[in-house]
């Protein structure tokens, strides 16, 4: 076994030399330092004899695809610079803003993009194709001014006139006084490199055959700041056999990962602030577990069903998500879509996303439980008030904001979750509206909504009702679309409901409005639907909702209420679930 050390000072060349003479067994490590590279691996190790690249020190090596720049000149509040970025081309296809690729930074806080220089205010740049010109407008930084003396106007209150303080004295240290902005006193950084790692080989999402590494490990890198373009990643996993731990993907202008391989792994890595997709997933036999997925989409890419989010997967057999975070996307928290069969989707907590938490659409036989499903669906303010793809922006996206979305997808499981204070709904199985004008990708004799079972789910304070149902087409009518899906074993609440009955549990639990739309109390839905037989609409009785904390009291109506689920060894926290007295919802 060999093992190599590199160092930032190395070249690029020096150190993919190294890579490339790696054999099984052999390991590179990374000292710590910032690389200012991209690199390539096509390695090769065993089962027996893993290859491994490495940081010693994790989270301390940090690969980018930004370099400094410290050519500026002033005009006026402006600074400007001469680079050639051509080679990270435009693809307005993707979005006038979204499509673009340039990013700066100042002192590792990114600058936001304007289209045009007459638009420029503070925190903000331009880049001009033509000319490749770069002009920055910095916000203004402050400097604490410490020692020394200052002459004061006293103001009228204090009779007026001037008085000198000593800035030193405790009294007037409090100051910020504004510093005109130096670039030779800051960190200016402009992305010039893309696909910063990539594990080369070769394969199609469609036929899912990736050909490429094979029993390769790596651990503790922090790739950071490229120039990708749309639906392109700053790490591309190719392969075989893989396992990514303890690794970071930010500030990618699209993507922060791809998976484009067969039984691999990532453990404790973290996708954030990438200008569209934390990651996106193909392959059969994936793990993803205890990682992290916040604040993606940074563009705000308003082309809702096309490229933004925490994640989407796609065609995948037994993808698991495991105790993944994903939080104040603006998108989709976890979304598969398009033929993925046989996903497990468990003990994540998904927060803040402007669009639903979990979604699974035009796939099947997905297991959806455990999870924690909190106030999804509430859009930030977008950027741009258009998109060259799709004219649809508004304040909030009139379909989506579902704590969970089965959508076109047929003999999924979806139990033991807790849904609370979605914009929408808790959770809805929903058919394709525009499927109807025949779109020729989503064939529906392929896609139905079908045989989905939705049972032991806590659902409260869902915003436009708890659960919901689509209604099989009717323009033409198919049947057959929408059909044997069951609800069972639930518990359902709403408080404004409960409220309007004046806290009459017992008048609530059988007239109060929880389904469909504030239409039906569960008696109504139980008449009208014929589901729902041992659920129960009532008060959940949570510790502490207001804290995050929605594990339930020792007297919630939850405990015992639900149905035995043998393979449910645990809740969302990882206690023990005890088989004998079965609880509703994620969390014990």
């Amino acid at each position: 076994m060999n093992c190599r050390t590199v160092k930032p000072e190395q070249s690029p060349e020096e150190i993919q030399n190294i890579i490339n003479g790696l054999a099984p067994g052999d390991c590179c490590r990374f000292a710590k330092g910032t690389y200012r590279m991209a690199l390539k691996v096509n390695l090769q190790g065993t089962a027996e004899a893993p290859i491994r690249l490495e940081a010693e020190e994790p989270g301390q090596v940090i690969l980018t695809g930004a370099d400094i720049v410290r050519d500026w000149q002033a005009d006026g509040d402006l600074w400007k610079t001469h680079i050639d970025l051509s080679h990270l081309a435009p693809s307005p296809q993707h979005g006038a803003l979204a499509g673009r690729r340039e990013q700066v930074f100042i002192d590792g806080a990114p600058l936001k993009q304007v289209l045009e220089k007459s638009r420029l205010t503070p925190g903000h740049f331009h880049y001009d194709d033509n000319s490749h010109e770069l002009t920055i407008y910095p916000q203004v930084f402050c400097g604490e001014q410490r020692g020394g003396q200052l002459e004061m106007d006293k103001g009228a209150i204090q009779g007026g006139g001037t008085k000198k303080i000593q800035r030193s004295e405790p009294l007037h240290r409090w100051p910020f006084l504004l510093k005109p902005f130096e670039p030779k006193d800051h960190t200016i950084e402009v992305t010039t490199r893309c696909n910063l790692l990539e594990l080369t080989g070769t394969g199609s999402a469609r036929t899912a055959q990736f050909e490429g590494c094979e029993h390769l490990g790596i651990r503790g890198l922090k790739l950071r700041a490229s120039g990708d373009a749309p639906q392109k990643p700053m790490f591309m996993c190719i392969g075989r056999h893989l396992i990514i731990e303890d690794c970071q993907f930010e500030h990618g202008a699209a993507r922060g990962f791809d998976i484009r391989a067969h039984h691999t792994t990532f453990r404790n890595c973290s996708a954030r602030l990438n200008g569209q997709l934390g990651f996106a997933g193909f392959g059969t036999d994936n793990l993803i577990e205890d990682c992290q997925l916040h604040y993606n989409n940074t563009k705000h890419d308003d082309f809702v069903c096309f490229e933004q989010g925490g994640c989407k997967i796609v065609r995948t057999n037994n993808f698991v998500l495991r105790r993944i975070q994903a939080i104040a996307n603006d998108g989709p928290g976890l979304w598969y879509d398009i033929d993925n069969t046989n996903a497990v989707i468990e003990q994540c907590l998904c927060e803040s996303n402007s669009g639903p938490g979990i979604m699974y659409e035009i796939s099947e036989t997905a297991k959806i439980r455990n999870n924690l499903i909190l106030r999804n669906g509430f859009s930030p303010k977008k950027d741009v008030t258009w998109n060259s793809r799709n004219d649809s922006v508004r304040s909030e996206e009139p379909v989506y904001g579902q704590g969970i979305l089965v959508q076109m997808s047929k003999h999924c499981e979806v139990y033991n979750n807790t849904c609370v204070g979605n914009r929408r709904v808790g959770i809805e199985l929903r058919h394709h509206p525009y499927q109807q004008a025949g779109n020729p990708g989503h064939a529906t004799e392929r896609y139905k909504l079908i045989n989905n079972r939705v049972f032991n789910n806590l659902l409260a304070d869902n915003g436009w009702t708890n659960l919901d149902e689509s209604i099989p087409p009717r323009n033409p009518a198919k049947a057959d679309e929408v059909a044997n899906n069951s609800y069972d074993y639930n518990l359902y609440h709403n408080r404004t409901a409960l409220q309007a009955h004046e806290g009459n549990l017992l008048s609530y639990a059988r007239w109060g409005k929880t389904m469909a739309y504030g239409v039906m109390s569960l008696e109504e839905w139980r008449a009208s639907r014929d589901q729902d037989m041992h659920s129960i609409q009532w008060d959940p009785c949570f510790i502490a909702p207001e804290n995050g904390d929605f594990r339930l009291e020792a007297h919630s109506v939850a405990r015992g209420h639900g149905k035995t689920v043998p393979e449910l060894k645990e809740d969302y926290h990882g206690k023990p679930r005890a088989p004998e007295h079965p609880v509703i919802g994620a969390c014990v």
